[in-house]
């Protein structure tokens, strides 16, 4: 499975129930086939076209460089005229559109996306992004006063303010990592958080890339050593691994 074909299986499963009028559908065809033909020169000295076809696709300013498309990606043209499509019809008459029409392609999505994600609908929610999603599993684990959950100082924000409501609100205790990044050896990085777990640990938050810099943490062997240590007392409950904003599908 690769990138083009997700979404293309993503199209094929949506198109009939969510794109809304035959401009944004012949839109949305022209563009996969358009985007198909040039696949070819990707990889060659005509790679400048096929990398083209897919800037149009998108209506961001010529004026800015925008090096920011991880939390705050733009939206595809398809996507914004879906949403405004939408909008319009939801507010000619809300109480209709909202709860007899929009609502019932809601479930049939879920099951086209889960065939695509290979998992259960039931196993299946939607979000507005990484954040939010991880946040939702956050705020719902079950901890108690004096548990420890083991994050560094170079977690992504969202996550850090996250684990300090926790804190508050359930009287946690939060063990911070500091690293000097860049790091090559990952022995170093491993043996900070070896060094970390304890008895009282119930969470260990990794995240895979640090967005500041690019550093990979070696998630892996970190797992490995709170198995050995943790697991074995059968004191930890989870371990949570944050892949932070990881574009790619193999």
């Amino acid at each position: 499975m690769n990138r083009r074909k997700v979404i293309g299986l993503i199209g094929a499963g949506t198109t009939a129930s969510i794109l809304p009028t035959s401009k944004i559908l012949s839109y949305y065809e022209k563009s996969l086939y358009e985007l198909d033909t040039l696949s070819k020169y990707s990889s060659t000295d005509n790679s400048e076209d096929f990398w083209n076809q897919v800037r149009l696709a998108y209506s961001t300013s010529a004026n800015i460089i925008n090096l920011n498309n991880g939390g705050v990606a733009p939206s595809p043209k398809i996507v914004q005229d879906a949403v405004e499509h939408y909008n319009k019809m939801n507010n000619e008459a809300p109480s209709y559109y909202m709860w007899r029409i929009l609502d019932q392609g809601r479930e049939p999505l879920r099951e086209k996306m889960a065939t695509i994600c290979g998992c259960s609908p039931s196993e299946l929610a939607f979000n507005r992004n990484s954040s939010e999603g991880l946040e939702t599993i956050i705020f719902g684990l079950r901890l108690k006063a004096g548990d420890e959950v083991i994050l560094t100082k170079q977690d992504y924000p969202n996550m850090i303010n996250a684990w300090k409501q926790i804190e508050k609100r359930d009287g946690i205790k939060l063990i911070w990592l500091h690293f000097d990044f860049p790091i090559e050896d990952k022995n170093i990085i491993v043996s900070a958080y070896k060094n970390a777990f304890s008895s009282k640990t119930k969470i260990v938050h990794i995240t895979h890339m640090i967005n500041w810099l690019g550093q990979l943490l070696p998630v892996k062997e970190i797992a490995d050593e709170a198995k050995k240590i943790i697991l074995k007392s059968l004191s930890m409950q989870h371990i949570v691994l944050h892949m932070f904003h990881i574009k790619s599908l193999t």
